[in-house]
């Protein structure tokens, strides 16, 4: 899976992986990368210390494999699009940036330790899994806003869709993860209002307003 790392082969260690990959992600959300020691995490999941050691090599191949854990099982997931059938555009993109932000919210800190550890990690391996499994579900929710096609007048309606929905997921990790920032700052927003704003942004992106299309 990953440098580092030893796979489990019988059915008991496999259960201490599965304890530990949740303890770890606990403790990421609690205490930060910083404060994520394997002493900490051992203590949540309830084994020895040495007994990760003789799993992981260090720290950071146990967060590696923690966190592609939870990247690519929310790459195998299609939470939005599978209850999108009968909804109109405004609503679907309304839906794709609340749960988006809901996402980012309801465990900060884990999304914390997860961006600044992909955007540090020197592993080149566990980089390129862990982008390709963020490409894969902004890949997912362009494929279902493609079937609004005929709804946006951006003359290139996938990239339209890419820009809109990479915006989309900078502007929430500003806000959700940065305790110091302008959109904290100068917008004053509940995250209701703040879902209104991001959607309108986006349809206007996709060059789109209200029920009727815009002229080109």
């Amino acid at each position: 899976m990953t440098k580092g790392f030893l796979q489990p082969q019988q059915q008991r260690s496999r259960e201490t992986l599965a304890r530990l990959i949740t303890a770890t992600l606990t403790t990421l959300e609690e205490h930060g990368l910083e404060g994520a020691t394997i002493a900490r995490i051992a203590g949540v999941a309830k084994i020895a210390p040495a007994s990760v050691y003789r799993r992981f090599r260090d720290r950071d191949a146990l967060y590696r494999v923690a966190l592609l854990h939870v990247l690519e099982r929310a790459a195998d997931q299609d939470v939005v699009n599978e209850h999108s059938g009968g909804q109109t555009l405004e609503a679907h993109v309304h839906r794709i940036v609340s749960l988006t932000l809901q996402q980012f919210t309801l465990q900060p800190g884990l999304m914390r330790a997860l961006t600044r550890f992909v955007e540090s990690d020197s592993d080149e391996e566990f980089r390129t899994r862990a982008l390709r499994s963020i490409s894969i579900s902004y890949e997912r929710l362009t494929d279902g806003l493609l079937a609004y096609r005929e709804r946006i007048v951006n003359p290139d309606p996938r990239k339209a869709i890419t820009f809109a929905l990479l915006t989309m997921g900078t502007v929430i990790e500003v806000r959700a993860l940065e305790q110091v920032s302008m959109w904290n700052e100068l917008t004053q927003l509940s995250d209701e209002d703040f879902v209104t704003e991001v959607s309108r942004s986006f349809l206007g992106y996709l060059g789109y307003s209200g029920s009727d299309v815009v002229e080109r």
